[in-house]
């Protein structure tokens, strides 16, 4: 099954709109536009989630889990469709991150440093497998490139104090 143009460009709108207001965040201070900016990415991606679900799997979690199964059969010789459930597992994430972010500004900064890594071990771990191992060509350049922009935001942060 190929990707259709809408369920990519969702995703790949969703990664630039996520990896702008990282890096808005780790400025100090913090980029006023930082916060919108990343939060449109988390809508963007909900916008992808509905398109994946509506466009290639016809609203059917058992479509989308035989196609997960086959693509991790495909990539790892394992037929097992469990990654739908992480993906499911990352979409919570996002999206409470970004609710805790809008409606407990001041307590999501105070939040321990550990929650941080840990989101960002689950976004690093989706985008790894988004945007470089299950895809070719380009796109995986461009996942490379956008995981390495990452890594080096989430490090200068990092070594910041922040």
């Amino acid at each position: 099954m190929s990707t259709s143009p809408i369920v990519a460009l969702t995703i790949w709108t969703a990664l630039v709109l996520y990896t702008a207001g990282e890096y808005g965040r780790a400025l100090r201070p913090p980029a006023a536009w930082a916060r919108p900016l990343w939060l449109l990415g988390a809508l963007v991606y909900l916008g992808h989630v509905a398109a994946a679900f509506g466009v290639h799997h016809d609203w059917s979690h058992a479509a989308a889990y035989a196609y997960t199964a086959a693509q991790t059969d495909a990539y790892f010789g394992l037929n097992w469709g469990g990654g739908l459930w992480v993906n499911y597992a990352f979409t919570v994430i996002w999206v409470a991150e970004g609710l805790w972010w809008q409606l407990a500004p001041a307590h999501y900064v105070r939040r321990p440093p550990v929650v941080t890594t840990a989101v960002r071990a689950a976004f690093l771990f989706m985008i790894l497998n988004g945007a470089v191992v299950f895809v070719e060509g380009p796109r995986r350049v461009i996942g490379v490139g956008a995981l390495a922009a990452l890594i080096g935001i989430w490090w200068n942060n990092r070594r910041a104090g922040a």
